[in-house]
């Protein structure tokens, strides 16, 4: 499987998984920042580092509102063919809206609840060789999306799990760019890399 074609499908199925609020850019009362504030460098925690020894990220964007989507990639030669993405998207679901409801979508694609991960989680295998996972966390208004594509694809729910572990309202509230000199907020574009320890 090439890689840029692996990498393509990634980003199109986190895209597809994360649902984006219209509004999520306006101010949340002096709260938590919008989604589109967020950037992968203050989100990712040691325990993702840990749990991806060998792995660089690269931050992108799938929608002008959205969170980041922060995709990882292995420099080790055995696991070349791995990409692994976490796609964030942090903001109040309107009044009464079920968590377990936005399941529904992956649950109808042929996916499978997973028990006792944040309010709801589902996995799902959109094509061979790839592992979706969908969950929303307990303590913060996100929802995440793990993408596994390559080998040790099982791990995905796994990662789902320490990236939930790891969203708190205090890393919410520093996980946006300091801003540059002059005041302008830098670009984590497609093409800046950070390396993980």
């Amino acid at each position: 499987m090439r890689v840029g074609w692996g990498a393509g499908v990634v980003l199109a199925l986190s895209l597809g998984a994360c649902r984006c609020s219209q509004d999520a850019g306006a101010p949340d009362a002096g709260m938590l920042p919008p989604p589109s504030a967020l950037a992968c460098e203050g989100l990712i925690t040691p325990e993702i580092r840990d749990a991806l020894p060998g792995f660089t990220f690269k931050e992108e964007r799938t929608c002008p509102t959205c969170g980041p989507l922060c995709t990882f990639r292995s420099a080790e030669q055995e696991q070349k063919e791995v990409t692994v993405s976490i796609a964030y998207d942090c903001h109040q679901l309107p009044d009464g809206q079920d968590v377990r409801g936005l399941l529904a979508p992956t649950l109808r694609a042929g996916g499978m609840e997973i028990p006792a991960l944040g309010k709801a989680a589902a996995r799902r295998e959109p094509v061979p060789g790839m592992m979706q996972v969908v969950a929303w966390d307990d303590d913060t208004p996100c929802g995440v999306v793990i993408t596994w594509l390559g080998k040790n694809r099982d791990r995905a729910p796994e990662l789902a799990r320490t990236t939930l572990f790891g969203l708190t309202r205090e890393r919410l509230m520093q996980a946006t760019p300091l801003p540059a000199i002059g005041g302008s907020t830098p670009d984590a574009g497609p093409d800046s890399d950070a390396g993980l320890p």
